[in-house]
């Protein structure tokens, strides 16, 4: 949605909540919302299909790669801005 003139605040709202209900149904949860603007985060996915190759092939001793991975997972962080004219951009 975009517009030439600036959208009242209530519509920006419901644009950038909008935007977060489809990032939501991706698997992404909200950390925080502030004004025109809302933080979500995931945790990183893990190859499962090569590290299961890889723990068959070396007879068990990837897994232990694979459980350092499971344990220290990286969080992977999205930042959701609305504009005043009803633009949205994110930045990871």
């Amino acid at each position: 949605m975009s517009s030439s003139t600036p959208l009242p605040m209530e519509q920006l709202t419901a644009v950038l909540n909008a935007e977060v209900a489809r990032y939501a149904a991706r698997g992404w949860t909200v950390s925080s919302v502030q004004g025109q603007q809302a933080v979500l985060q995931r945790q990183k996915r893990i190859g499962w299909f090569w590290n299961l190759i890889l723990t068959l092939i070396t007879g068990g001793l990837w897994l232990i790669v694979v459980i350092i991975r499971v344990v220290n997972r990286k969080v992977e962080s999205l930042i959701v801005t609305v504009d005043a004219y009803g633009r949205i951009s994110t930045r990871r």
